[in-house]
């Protein structure tokens, strides 16, 4: 049985109430926001800055799931920015700007925007920030009142002239997520970290001249600049002058490498003489390092426990490459396209000490690589306290080298396991056994294979029977043969099971789904199986 959605405090059902009458004021065509005046004012005079703060939580509570965000309207920031809010979200239209140079975010700490970049037109308007801040002036004095930001989120919605305006009024910002705006290119990063590259700074760097920083913005702790143009000069200037780094997401097609080459030049004979060490923790390569160059970031970069890392596939050189990582304290490990053999050798080694794997063979994967029954037995016994494995083979089989029963009693299985994804893999259901069976603390369990036909109800069964799924919290399955009945007895012995599905791709149709649905709702189940979380794993 699926756990019941808890009881609401009087608290929590007084301000859904009285966020449910603000947003209809605020979809309601008939009140302009003079009309809500009285309303604000009422509010702030009788209630305290965190409960006026909680109501416009309230307010846009489960906003990750709106699709279409009407609510992010001119009247509803009017609101939240009156009411103390320290979220923010804002949806570009025209009908925002002309009141936004009369609000106030100084209680903001979380700011996100979305919009079109067509209607936006920055490029248009290149020669100057000067220029920018003329068109879009409203949202700009907006942008400047934002003292307490720490977090901002922004797609299709940001510019250099903004980042350079957060570079002069935002001295808590800590955490940037920009994705989809080409208008963001190294100009807007060098604001940002607080310098503009004369002829004479890399090699300035490379001698470790101090140079001062004219941003504010000196606690950025994560940075992620993916589809954006900011490229190599943007992780360089980033790295120098914001010390307190722990991880930086720049385009896939920038060489990290290429970026600690830059600071510290190319000379391996002089890199145990840098003394230079970054905070950063995180460290994703998209792209092929040569071992020099892992080098130089693993000694510069001590502190590292996350890596992402792009193989050759050949043996020799994977192994090079991988005992570089053998003095860090790596708690998470991504290889792409790596050689079995080379990784095995790592995880002999350091496989103890590693909480998260992800092995991927991308679609440009050499032939020659494989992944056998073989290596996952090995990939088991040298990792023994993994809480979150992951497989991605690009559609290629667990190949079956040896018959599981040739193991006998020497036959692993993950123990430790919360966390579990098979994707772009043929498995077998013998190989679904192994690999779940003996996981009786597995919370979230992703399957995205092309032959998940092979699981019908009797193979769910004999897992369920095996207890592995008691504690599940999250099942995603795309397309099995499971039926209705499995489905209930799914829930009958999973009591914690909270996110299941996508039923629209099982085999039970639809007049069944629109009745469990319903009953979902009238037993006040706390289960969800087409809400927006699925939508979201079916993206990843």
């Amino acid at each position: 049985m699926p756990p019941f959605k808890p009881v609401s405090s009087l608290q929590t059902l007084t301000l859904r109430t009285v966020a449910h009458l603000i947003r209809r004021l605020c979809y309601d065509c008939a009140v302009t926001v003079e009309d809500l005046k009285p309303v604000i004012d009422h509010f702030r005079f009788h209630l305290p800055p965190q409960i006026q703060a909680d109501i416009c939580h309230t307010l846009l509570h489960d906003s990750h799931k709106i699709v279409f965000p009407e609510l992010l309207n001119q009247k509803y920031l009017v609101i939240c920015t009156k009411l103390h809010a320290s979220y923010i979200w804002i949806s570009y239209s025209q009908s925002i700007m002309p009141l936004m140079k009369e609000m106030n975010g100084h209680s903001v700490k979380t700011l996100k925007m979305t919009g079109a970049q067509d209607h936006m037109d920055f490029d248009s308007e290149k020669n100057s920030y000067y220029q920018q801040v003329i068109k879009f002036e409203p949202l700009y004095s907006f942008l400047g009142t934002l003292t307490n930001l720490t977090t901002l989120k922004c797609s299709q919605m940001c510019s250099n002239s903004m980042l350079q305006l957060f570079s002069k009024t935002c001295p808590h910002l800590e955490d940037i997520d920009i994705e989809m705006c080409t208008d963001v290119d190294d100009e807007g990063i060098f604001h940002l970290a607080g310098h503009i590259p004369t002829p004479d700074t890399y090699s300035m760097i490379k001698r470790g001249v101090q140079m001062p920083s004219e941003s504010v913005c000196t606690k950025l702790r994560r940075i992620n600049l993916e589809y954006t143009l900011a490229c190599s000069a943007s992780a360089v200037m980033l790295l120098y002058f914001c010390p307190n780094i722990e991880e930086l997401n720049v385009t896939p097609d920038v060489n990290i490498g290429d970026v600690f080459t830059t600071l510290h030049g190319n000379d391996p004979e002089r890199h145990e003489e840098i003394s230079a060490r970054y905070s950063l923790k995180v460290i994703h390569a998209n792209m092929e390092l040569h071992e020099n160059d892992l080098a130089l970031i693993v000694r510069t970069c001590p502190k590292l426990e996350e890596v992402m890392l792009r193989c050759n596939g050949v043996e020799r050189m994977d192994r090079n490459l991988l005992a570089n990582l053998l003095c860090l304290k790596l708690k998470s490990l991504n290889v792409m396209n790596c050689s079995m053999q080379a990784l095995l050798w790592y995880l002999e080694q350091k496989g103890e000490s590693l909480s998260s794997l992800t092995i991927q063979h991308l679609t440009m994967a050499p032939v020659s690589l494989t992944f056998t029954r073989t290596h996952l037995q090995n990939v088991i016994q040298t990792c023994p306290n993994l809480l979150k494995f992951t497989l991605k083979l690009n559609n290629r089989p667990i190949q079956p080298d040896v018959p599981y029963t040739s193991f006998g009693r020497q036959l692993s299985h993950f123990k430790s396991l919360s966390h579990l994804m098979v994707e772009g893999a043929t498995i077998t259901a013998e190989d679904l056994t192994v690999l779940v069976s003996h996981c009786r603390l597995l919370r979230e369990l992703h399957i995205l294979i092309h032959n998940l036909e092979m699981l019908e109800d009797e193979v769910l069964y004999r897992l369920l029977a095996t207890g592995c799924l008691h504690n599940l919290w999250t099942l995603f399955l795309y397309r099995p043969m499971l039926t209705l009945a499995a489905l209930r007895r799914l829930l009958d012995e999973c009591p914690y099971l909270h996110t299941v599905g996508p039923l629209s791709s099982w085999a039970i149709n639809k007049n069944d789904r629109i009745k469990l649905s319903n009953e979902i709702r009238t037993k006040n189940w706390d289960l969800n199986v087409e809400g927006p979380e699925m939508m979201h794993l079916m993206i990843l």
